[in-house]
């Protein structure tokens, strides 16, 4: 009997099996079809796919033998993974190599064999599909053609199934990094409100007390002035601070706390607020509400957030001297409240109304909205406001010059603790 020798590649080629994960696997139904199907075209009782392992031959699949392995030194498979194409030994007993080898001499009688060698992506080769008789016998031309192509599908299987397991390790990486990812946006996010809470503790102060000086008669107007506009300092990061904390929970549903409002109390507020927020800036504010139904159920601080943030970003884009603001509530239909606020500042292209409520703005949007949404984390939080009641957001043109930002939201039914009112504009 003679031992194969090792191939001048064995270092390499026990690492590309090792690499394919597949000794000792359990058996899968992919190769144990093609195993058959060479048992079966091949006329053999005895039909393997074998790996050649550094001490071992393993057969990943095995029709007709009981073994799971043989040892590699008397493996006829060793001697096949030399070669490049097909070995057949006709019959054990008249060959050199294997006349007295006890494969051939006991069970399972390896008289006649035939194998495929089997390449990884690599060239090395792994080991073989092979087919084996008690007999001494031949292939005919068409059998050893076969065998060659099942060959040749047994490896596509190993490529197919090593891709897979790169696959699945990709895939466990990326969770691994999402998770991490994950953890560390948390941390971030936790962090980040814990300061944003920390700031409105001294904005509030600075507010108090600029409101404060602002109510003293013996102060000089150009103190009265300065402290009116640290108050309003002071009041626009305070909003800026509450947005950022909202705007950033994208990833987590607005809640709104539902309860009887009065529309028309509202509007009345915010347009009472924003008026003395604006005098002095020359500046002209107009407010406009026809609505037939008085009372909603909403969460009013919300939707008090939402009013003061569009006219906020209003104010920031009208010229002084000319520029005009204007806050119109109506009731285009009986289940549906309109907000519009209209300015005279700089447009927004068409193309690029539908991103200015976006947290981030796409490559490629003009230069001009992108100027215009610096005040974006007001306008994303109207959105998840307005969203959070049901309604919805737009932006249109507003001629001759200017923006309309335009929300609606359902009114839902009357409020049971009402009886229907009206309200006038």
């Amino acid at each position: 009997m003679k031992s194969a020798p090792l191939p001048p590649d064995e270092a390499a080629r026990l690492a590309a099996l090792a690499a394919h994960d597949l000794l000792d696997t359990l058996p899968e139904q992919d190769f144990d079809d093609l195993t058959s199907l060479a048992s079966r075209l091949c006329e053999t009782p005895i039909a393997l796919v074998s790996l050649v392992d550094r001490e071992r031959q393993w057969f990943k699949s095995r029709v007709g033998l009981e073994a799971p392995e043989t040892p590699r030194d008397v493996a006829y498979c060793s001697h096949t993974i030399l070669g490049d194409d097909v070995m057949v030994v006709p019959d054990a007993f008249q060959d050199a190599r294997f006349h007295d080898n006890p494969l051939a001499t006991g069970a399972p009688h390896v008289r006649f064999y035939a194998g495929a060698p089997l390449r990884a992506e690599s060239g090395h080769k792994l080991g073989t599909l092979c087919v084996i008789d008690h007999v001494p016998r031949e292939l005919t031309p068409e059998q050893l053609d076969s065998l060659r192509r099942l060959g040749r599908q047994v490896e596509a299987q190993l490529r197919l199934r090593l891709r897979m397991q790169d696959l699945e390790r990709r895939e466990a990486e990326g969770r691994s990094q999402r998770d991490a990812l994950g953890r560390a946006l948390r941390q971030r996010d936790a962090l980040a409100e814990l300061v944003m809470k920390d700031l409105q503790v001294p904005l509030s102060g600075i507010q108090m007390n600029a409101s404060f000086i602002t109510c003293r008669p013996p102060v000089p107007d150009e103190v009265r002035v300065a402290a009116r506009d640290i108050q309003e300092s002071a009041e626009s990061a305070q909003r800026m601070v509450a947005n950022l904390m909202d705007a950033g929970r994208e990833d987590s549903p607005m809640v709104p706390r539902l309860a009887e409002l009065d529309v028309h109390g509202l509007v009345t507020e915010v347009a009472r607020e924003f008026s003395a927020r604006i005098q002095g800036s020359h500046r002209q504010f107009t407010t406009s509400v026809r609505v037939s139904r008085r009372f909603m159920v909403a969460d009013r601080e919300l939707l008090r957030r939402a009013l003061d943030n569009l006219l906020d970003n209003s104010y920031r884009f009208t010229a002084l001297g000319s520029g005009r603001v204007m806050l119109e509530v109506a009731q285009p239909e009986p289940d549906l409240l309109e907000v519009k606020v209209r300015d005279e500042g700089p447009g927004i292209p068409t193309a690029s109304r539908e991103h200015v409520f976006d947290a981030v703005v796409p490559e490629g949007t003009p230069t001009a909205a992108r100027a215009r949404a610096s005040n974006a984390l007001g306008l994303v939080f109207c959105r998840r406001a307005v969203q959070a009641h049901g309604g919805w957001c737009w932006v249109e043109e507003n001629r001759p010059r200017g923006t309309v930002f335009c929300l609606r939201l359902p009114l839902g039914p009357e409020p049971a603790t009402r009886e229907p009112g009206k309200a006038s504009g």
